[in-house]
C-alpha cells in the first residue's frame, strides 16, 4: 500500500472561508471514515506549495491562492509501516464549484463545529496552530498502530 524503503513526502491544506474549513472524510487509508484536510503525495519536480495547490484542485475543483505553510509534521507509524514528511497549509479563500471527489465526502464545517468531527490525533493537534499567524509549528508523531501515539516531540 505505502512505500516502506522511503520517506513519503506530502501536503495537506485546510482552506478556511468565511468562517469554515473544507475537510474530507477518507474513503482510503490511511485514516479510513475520519476527517482531514485535502491533500497527498507531492509528484516528482514539486514544491511543497505546488503539490498543495495541485491536490486542492483535483481532489476539490477548487482553485487557491498562495497557500501559507503553518505546520511541518513527521509521522511515523511502525505498524504499517510508514514515515511520512507533511507540509501543512493554510490557504484563505478559493474559487470555483465544489466537485465530487473520489477519495471521499466533502464538506465544508464552521470552524466551531470542526471538535465535533472525528479527525487523525495528529491533525486534530495541529489544526488549532493553523488557524494562527504564529511561525511555522514543527512536530513528531510516532504510532506503534495507526490509533495509538507513542511519542510526540514538538521542535521549536
Amino acid at each position: 500500500m505505502f512505500p516502506t524503503d522511503r520517506v513519503i513526502t506530502g501536503s495537506l491544506c485546510y482552506v478556511v472561508q468565511d468562517g469554515q474549513v473544507l475537510l474530507l472524510k477518507r474513503e482510503r487509508p490511511p485514516h479510513i471514515g475520519l476527517w482531514s484536510p485535502p491533500g497527498g503525495k507531492m509528484e516528482h519536480g514539486e514544491s511543497p506549495q505546488e503539490c498543495a495547490r495541485r491536490e486542492i484542485f483535483e481532489e476539490t475543483g477548487l482553485t487557491i491562492g498562495e497557500p501559507r505553510l503553518r505546520a511541518i509534521t513527521t509521522v511515523l507509524d511502525v505498524a504499517i509501516p510508514v514515515h511520512w514528511l507533511l507540509f501543512i497549509f493554510r490557504a484563505d479563500g478559493c474559487t470555483g464549484e465544489l466537485n465530487t471527489s473520489a477519495e471521499g465526502e466533502l464538506r465544508w464545517i464552521p470552524l466551531e463545529a470542526v471538535d465535533g468531527y472525528p479527525r487523525p490525533e495528529a491533525d486534530s493537534m495541529v489544526f488549532p496552530h493553523v488557524l494562527t499567524d504564529n511561525g511555522v509549528m514543527q512536530v513528531k508523531f510516532v504510532y506503534d498502530t495507526p490509533a495509538r501515539r507513542v511519542e510526540m516531540v514538538e521542535y521549536t
